[in-house]
């Protein structure tokens, strides 16, 4: 797949790292931040360095959180927490994607040359939908569930895709572009989430899937764990989710993740 600073050859699972600059996110929410609540300029850039080190091919940036009762912030504010990072994009190899669902934001990671444009709503608003479509660029869609559709999970998410598919190709978007994201624990129920990891290649076809799935709670039901978090239940449905034709992994442990990928896919 082409990208703005490279070529990814896909053939293989790829790492997507996670770099949350909130307060709030469901897992590491203020990892970066100081006690006095200012972000710490050198926790980053350390993180974005070791998950180099580590061996990511993304690194999917934050700054406004999505999780279940999530509060929105202003595009202002989403655009100070990000300026940091934005500013040196183009000082590392790896390939950066924003994480994002504000015009204004997106518009200003398009203009510092951003690789992915990652949008959990998918692009539904028509400024945001225009403005990926004119400048063509590599983006990320993600199916939101409804726990009062009845329909089959697969049902629905294909449908999904294939209109998001058929709305982008209306505009002339290379569609080669587009990676779909099943969207683990957003509006599904426990079984929906497992139905879905361990039957992901009923999603596939041609498409470029990402699985979002580390740390997710619904992975609680893979085995019996006292930690407050999820490693290894993480690590666990990131190899279902391969094995099933998921071609991006993101996800909070970087290293260990790519380790275990590089065992079972080899170059």
């Amino acid at each position: 797949m082409l990208f703005p600073k490279k070529e990814l050859d896909l053939s293989t699972p790829k790492v997507m790292g996670v770099l949350n600059l909130t307060p709030d996110s469901f897992f590491d929410g203020g990892k970066f931040l100081r006690k006095d609540n200012s972000f710490d300029e050198s926790k980053i850039f350390n993180s974005i360095e070791s998950m180099i080190e580590d061996g990511a091919d993304f690194i999917d940036i934050g700054a406004q959180s999505t999780k279940p009762g999530f509060t929105k912030i202003s595009p202002s504010e989403e655009l100070d927490r990000l300026g940091l990072v934005f500013d040196k994009l183009n000082d590392y190899p790896v390939l950066f994607s924003i994480d994002t669902f504000n015009y204004e934001v997106i518009k200003e990671a398009i203009n510092k040359k951003i690789d992915l444009i990652n949008n959990v709503f998918s692009f539904s608003d028509q400024e945001s939908f225009k403005l990926v479509c004119r400048n063509d660029i590599p983006i990320c869609v993600c199916h939101q569930g409804n726990p009062d559709n009845k329909e089959d999970i697969f049902s629905q998410i294909n449908l999904f895709f294939s209109d998001v598919e058929e709305k982008f190709e209306k505009e002339k978007f290379n569609t080669d572009n587009i990676i779909f994201d099943p969207g683990f624990g957003y509006g599904k129920t426990p079984f929906q989430n497992l139905k879905i990891l361990s039957n992901l290649e009923k999603l596939k076809k041609d498409r470029i899937l990402l699985a979002g799935l580390s740390q997710k709670k619904f992975l609680k039901l893979l085995f019996e764990t006292k930690d407050k978090h999820l490693n290894e239940q993480s690590l666990s449905a990131g190899i279902i989710a391969c094995l099933g034709g998921a071609n991006i992994l993101r996800v909070h442990q970087v290293r260990e993740t790519v380790n275990l990928l590089r065992n079972l896919w080899p170059k």
